[in-house]
């Protein structure tokens, strides 16, 4: 059954003229006349009582009356719908990020991104610098967060914020009264690092250099697969480390551990999003990318 003859028929009904009709929707009398024609064709009824010198229905004329407005009315609600449809963002946002994007700067962005788009379901990895970028650049993952730049054609990326990376110490250790110590000092301390990929630890151990110190001084006590691990283990007096500051907040707060500075230097990074360059990126992701710059910085 077509939708415009239905129209028609109610619009027929309405106004009480065929003439009146094809003005309306500025086609002829006779195609009017046709469409009338056709629908009682196709349901095999009289709709309207021709022997009337004015428009009388049938009582098959007035039920289908009924159906058509309720018609109208169901393909108006599910336009509008549709229309709402195409303003959703909907679809699976898979991210990974380096532990301390990934444990302190991402999930409040996540959550706040859900909130405004409850169709998007959303899935978070946290790993290392390293295995974040090499994640996003396979297409594992539509977006990533970490602490290492990378300069690589295939990925945009650009800062989201900026973190600064400090020495903590627990409470009873000689340094703890100290607000700096000289780096030379701090190789003859038992430290704690995190595995080689670490954004972390390649930041460490890039900032010192560029300093004029030698993290390869510092002979590892432990060598940790997270920031937390490695917080823990300071708290335990295994050693000192160094952490970002982002990470230590609750620790510092509890007096669990004491964050001093390394004479001469400020071992300041930026943590950086990275996702694939692409001709077409797709409408949930350009707009997180959008709400992360909105967002950050």
């Amino acid at each position: 059954m077509n939708l415009d003859y239905l129209k028609t028929y109610a619009e027929v009904i309405r106004l009480g003229s065929f003439s009146e009709v094809a003005k309306k929707l500025s086609i002829s009398q006779p195609a009017v006349s046709f469409q009338i024609q056709k629908l009682e064709q196709d349901l095999g009824v009289r709709l309207i009582d021709r022997r009337q010198k004015t428009l009388v229905m049938t009582e098959a004329g007035k039920r289908l009356l009924l159906f058509a407005k309720s018609v109208s009315k169901e393909h108006a609600a599910l336009v509008d719908d549709l229309e709402r449809l195409k303003e959703e963002v909907i679809g699976n946002l898979t991210v990974t990020a380096s532990t301390i994007p990934g444990d302190f700067l991402i999930p409040p962005i996540l959550s706040e991104f859900k909130r405004r788009h409850p169709a998007v379901s959303i899935e978070l990895e946290v790993t290392d610098s390293s295995k974040v970028i090499d994640a996003v650049k396979s297409g594992a993952y539509n977006i990533g967060f970490c602490g290492v730049s990378p300069e690589d054609r295939e990925l945009e990326v650009f800062k989201i914020a900026e973190d600064e990376i400090v020495l903590i110490v627990f409470p009873e250790h000689p340094f703890a009264s100290r607000t700096r110590v000289p780096f030379l000092e701090v190789t003859a301390e038992p430290l704690i690092f995190r595995e080689g990929t670490s954004g972390t630890q390649l930041s460490v151990g890039s900032l010192l250099r560029k300093a004029g110190f030698d993290l390869s001084l510092c002979k590892p006590a432990l060598i940790l697969g997270t920031t937390e691990a490695v917080v823990s283990a300071v708290e335990s007096k295994l050693g000192i480390a160094f952490v970002s500051n982002l990470a230590i907040k609750k620790s510092v707060a509890l007096g669990l551990v004491k964050a001093i500075g390394i004479e001469g230097v400020t071992l300041k990074r930026d943590f950086w999003c990275v996702y694939r360059k692409e001709r077409v990126v797709s409408r949930l992701l350009q707009e997180f990318i959008d709400f992360i710059r909105e967002q950050t910085l």
